[in-house]
């Protein structure tokens, strides 16, 4: 394992370019592809230990405005290189993690500036599991956590395309006062904001493309050139989310 790792080519390169994990090339193919982070977008990054993403998503900014808020459920350390004081961090558990508290830590308008509704315009989730060695199970927890991104994003609950319960508790509309000034939606994520998430791939994998669909005017496959030829994870990206 450890020699796999010394003389693996994007670990190497990682760490000559200054990124704290090899998983930044990950997003920097997707950035590449679809430009999910444009100039100024305010990012949340689900899962975001060890910093890689952070790293990415601030550089994808550029010189002025935006804001970065990584969450994961283990400390993460703001990386020095490529971030900057826009980048923040929060510690919790994304499955537990109100949608409200997140929209909260974003900056404050300032007054000169046009008022717009509150929210990201780019929801971001490489969230991991530790791996049990059992490959359906492995797929189940990696669905789950992938449901519970997308929760957060557009509000449903694991974005399951179920009918609504009676007996269930329903998302809360979260924004109000949209492009409209009438319209609301639910989850983090602002209508025609994007949404990045992992997952490994096997049984509802493609269930849970086609219920992504319903938000997104498009959902495509991308397994980058950085991901380990033995891993069967994959990212879902959804562009332009539906209002």
């Amino acid at each position: 394992m450890a020699r796999r790792v010394l003389t693996d080519h994007f670990f190497l390169k990682a760490k000559a370019q200054g990124y704290v994990a090899r998983s930044a090339f990950k997003l920097l193919e997707i950035q590449q592809r679809f430009r999910v982070v444009k100039s100024g977008a305010h990012v949340l990054d689900i899962g975001c230990a060890p910093g890689a993403w952070l790293q990415v998503a601030c550089q994808s900014l550029s010189k002025k405005g935006g804001f970065v808020l990584g969450l994961d459920i283990q400390p993460c350390a703001t990386p020095k290189q490529f971030c900057d004081h826009r980048v923040h961090t929060l510690q919790a558990d994304a499955r537990e993690v109100r949608a409200a508290e997140l929209v909260s830590m974003l900056p404050v308008q300032s007054e000169t500036a046009s008022a717009g509704p509150r929210g990201f315009h780019v929801v971001l989730s490489d969230m991991c599991h530790n791996t049990v060695g059992n490959s359906a199970a492995d797929v189940v927890r990696s669905m789950e956590l992938a449901r519970s991104a997308a929760a957060l994003a557009v509000g449903e609950d694991g974005a399951d395309g179920e009918e609504p319960d009676a007996g269930k508790v329903q998302p809360k509309k979260l924004h109000e006062g949209g492009p409209a000034g009438s319209q609301e939606w639910p989850g983090v994520l602002l209508p025609g904001g994007h949404f990045v998430v992992k997952l490994l791939q096997g049984t509802g994998s493609q269930e849970f493309a086609l219920q992504l669909q319903r938000h997104f005017t498009k959902v495509s496959w991308v397994q980058p050139k950085a991901t380990r030829q033995e891993s069967r994870e994959i990212y879902l990206v959804g562009l332009n989310r539906r209002l």
